[in-house]
């Protein structure tokens, strides 16, 4: 733990060096679904108006913040051949992969709070089910930064993870709710398998006691949402969807991931 915490030190201090990247990291996964609550709020926030904001954020937050921060800070690493000497220490290959990620990983626990305070002070309700809400933010942190491990084997440079970065980007955005409840059921069902569409239903299970589904077809007048030991009973496939997807691509990861600069 003291050598992921050296590690990781380093990569806070080359983060706040880094306006771009720090705005970037902070600014916009924040402005976007707030301006939505915001906008939205009339005496209150509906359950789809809080979807959408929740929905929105994860996006900015997984892809962004987690995602193409650590893409770029693998690639980057690599080419220095820092990586490459750190291998030759007393850190373990967890250990050294682990150091950049933590970073991210702190600054999507702290904008997630951030994001919860501001739906309930914009009118929205508390989480029904934090533990849900929980485990859709962790795992989706492990989930994409597993991704960028994966994506890093096929980047030359960080320059390049702007091109390498868009199958993951556009996989990404299939799996919002936003695009699976317009496109035909068949196709719908193929996406409900996308990485954020795992934690998308989680975090409306978590969130709103709802199912992306149940969020879809509410009227003017909807039905009670679930309760707190409910939300568990439909939460089976969103968790097992993304935990196919960590394993799956940690294995991947593991296989195929470079510690030296690609020829």
């Amino acid at each position: 733990m003291n050598r992921i915490a050296t590690l990781s030190r380093s990569e806070f201090t080359l983060l706040g060096r880094n306006r771009l990247l720090l705005f970037n990291a902070i600014v916009l996964p924040l402005i976007f679904p707030v301006g939505m609550l915001y906008l939205s709020r009339d005496g209150g926030l509906s359950d789809k108006s809080v979807s959408a904001g929740l929905e929105v954020f994860a996006l900015f937050l997984l892809v962004f913040v987690v995602f193409y921060n650590l893409l770029s800070v693998y690639a980057t690493r690599r080419d220095e051949l820092v990586l490459k000497r750190l291998r030759t220490g007393e850190c373990s290959d967890a250990e050294i992969l682990a150091g950049p990620a933590v970073p991210s990983w702190v600054l999507t626990g702290l904008l997630t709070v951030v994001i919860g305070i501001a739906v309930m002070v914009l009118g929205g309700s508390a989480p029904v089910n934090p533990v849900l809400v929980l485990v859709a933010v962790i795992g989706g942190a492990a989930l994409f930064t597993a991704l960028a491990l994966i994506t890093s084997a096929v980047t030359r440079n960080a320059e390049a993870a702007q091109i390498t970065c868009m199958p993951i980007l556009i996989l990404a955005t299939a799996g919002m709710s936003s695009i699976r409840n317009v496109v035909p059921d068949n196709v719908a069902r193929i996406l409900d398998f996308t990485p954020l569409a795992a934690v998308v239903d989680l975090l409306n299970l978590g969130w709103l006691g709802r199912t992306t589904g149940e969020l879809a077809d509410l009227g003017d007048a909807p039905g009670a949402a679930a309760g707190f030991v409910d939300t568990f009973g439909s939460a089976g496939q969103p968790l097992l969807v993304m935990l196919a997807w960590i394993v799956g691509s940690v294995l991947i990861a593991n296989v195929h991931f470079r510690w030296e600069p690609r020829s």
